[in-house]
């Protein structure tokens, strides 16, 4: 990857802005835990499967290209909203909402747009680059600009920002460290000083009026993709992909740090696990209800398959029957759990663990990836029947509602 240059702080005054800020509630995903977090400071109280589900927020996509260390496979339906605020932004106009973003190569401009958010009472809900993040400790390399948080204060003077991330609790990090995060402009997903702050009337539109055009339109998104490597037919492909990988990466530790990666943004990074089926499976279990939606209720129940598969998957990707390939995987989930459970209280307790890591890719490397092609035949052959599931769900679920 090529270097970037030098980053520079600017805009750094001496100003203090706190809100009066509750940190309220955990979350699953960044980005709606984030705009939950958001709406209950404003007033307004919905919960996140809630905001995943009116945004058509499942989706699916494998994604490779030159200069990135490996492929991503995420959960996130991108179709019609691949800038940011994505999602969030559907979520909001359905609701009857608007807001303002911004993208920009100037640290000036998006601290200044910060400044002036925080000022209308409002936390930023900023984009930032994981790598940059101590608290999610990840790796120096793991670049992922699309990580939300929100900015709650900054203190100028002392140099800090204050902010409030999907774990339980809040936390501080320098306003320089925050800047440098925000503009980080490493590919395929820069942060670029992305920004979003919104605006709500009194009153919301109704969910009932909002649900059933949103979940046509989720449904749709993944049954009829616009290219191969996204929805339904993108699992396929993902599918033939994974067999190629001892070509694609031939150093056996770039392969290893492939698969653990997948078995996070699948399982422990910010899907709400299962890559979004957990929490998609939630919106129709709370739709259903709120609804009296039978054909909504017998959707959700059949999600919880669609999950099962999908936890398959992740685990087949750092299988049992490899001592170094099941730590790593247990290591990972372990940390997340005790993230979600005990909040950024447990860093220092998740953080040794995590030493751990670059040793255990070390050892699969060496002994254990020469298996690859045996262990990675079932995983393929359960995206295939995931694909063909989630088709037929879908489907039933899109005309019948």
């Amino acid at each position: 990857m090529s270097k970037k240059k030098e980053f520079k702080p600017a805009g750094i005054e001496d100003e203090r802005i706190m809100l009066d800020f509750k940190h309220f509630g955990d979350g699953k995903n960044c980005q709606t835990s984030s705009m939950q977090r958001l709406m209950h400071h404003l007033g307004h109280d919905i919960s996140e499967p809630m905001l995943v589900g009116i945004s058509a927020g499942m989706g699916f996509i494998y994604w490779f290209m030159k200069k990135m260390p490996y492929p991503i496979v995420g959960g996130m339906n991108r179709s019609d909203c691949r800038k940011f605020p994505g999602i969030l932004g559907k979520a909001a106009k359905r609701l009857g909402g608007d807001f303002e973003s911004i993208l920009t190569k100037s640290v000036k401009k998006a601290h200044i747009f910060l400044k002036d958010t925080l000022k209308q009472n409002q936390p930023g809900l900023v984009c930032v680059d994981m790598a940059y993040l101590d608290h999610l400790l990840t790796g120096e390399d793991d670049h992922f600009g699309e990580h939300n948080f929100l900015v709650f204060g900054i203190d100028e003077p002392t140099n800090k920002a204050y902010i409030s991330d999907r774990f339980h609790g809040t936390t501080e990090m320098t306003l320089t460290q925050l800047q440098k995060a925000r503009a980080s402009e490493y590919a395929p997903f820069p942060a670029m000083n992305q920004m979003v702050r919104f605006v709500f009337p009194e009153s919301l539109t109704p969910l009932e009026d909002i649900i059933p055009d949103a979940i046509r339109e989720n449904a749709d998104a993944l049954l009829n993709p616009p290219i191969s490597n996204v929805g339904v037919k993108g699992m396929v492909r993902w599918s033939k992909e994974l067999v190629k990988y001892p070509r694609m990466f031939p150093d056996p530790r770039s392969l290893v740090h492939a698969l653990m990666m997948h078995y996070v943004y699948i399982e422990t990074g910010g899907s709400g696990g299962a890559i979004f089926r957990q929490i998609y499976r939630d919106f129709l279990l709370e739709a259903g209800e709120l609804m009296n939606s039978s054909d909504m209720l017998q959707a959700a129940e059949e999600f919880k398959t669609i999950v099962e598969l999908w936890k398959e998957i992740a685990a087949g990707l750092l299988p049992e029957e490899y001592s170094a390939l099941k730590e790593l995987r247990e290591i990972q989930w372990s940390i997340n759990q005790d993230l979600e459970t005990h909040g950024l209280s447990a860093l220092d307790k998740v953080g040794k663990r995590a030493k751990k890591v670059p040793d255990l890719i070390d050892t699969a490397a060496k002994d254990e990836i020469s298996d690859f092609s045996e262990f990675i035949t079932p995983v393929c052959d359960l995206l295939k029947q995931v694909s063909e599931s989630e088709t037929r769900v879908l489907t039933e679920l899109k005309n019948n509602i």
